[in-house]
């Protein structure tokens, strides 16, 4: 099964803080995307939410996920992450089926997701 992990953190300060963990932090996003069944994984700063970072990965199994998490570069992205005061944070899993489509070939968005329409 495909799994999502999503969410967010949030550190005392601003959208500075938070770049610049992002930015420090290059080479754990990096080597976290070269691992086998990393399908996406990001940090982005929350354009809204000053001193709030949010977080998107996909992988391809629990099991790759859970390797990710036994192998030494994610220790290492949590201490990281742990040089700043979080004040926050809330990071879920989701179980997903295969992915697919969200736009019709013309272009705009399906009328029909999983089998579900409106009206």
């Amino acid at each position: 099964m495909r799994i999502i992990v999503a969410g967010w953190l949030r550190y005392a300060g601003d959208d500075s803080t938070c770049a610049e963990i992002i930015t420090t932090g290059r080479d754990h996003i990096l080597a976290a995307r070269e691992e086998r069944g990393c399908v996406a994984y990001t940090w982005a700063v929350d354009p809204i939410d000053p001193g709030v970072i949010q977080v998107y990965e996909e992988w391809e199994s629990e099991v790759d996920l859970l390797q990710h998490f036994a192998d030494p570069p994610y220790l290492e992205m949590r201490r990281h992450l742990e040089q700043w005061e979080i004040t926050g944070f809330g990071v879920q899993l989701y179980g997903a089926g295969e992915p697919e489509a969200v736009y019709a070939e013309d272009g705009w968005p399906r009328k029909e997701i999983f089998g579900v329409t409106l009206g």
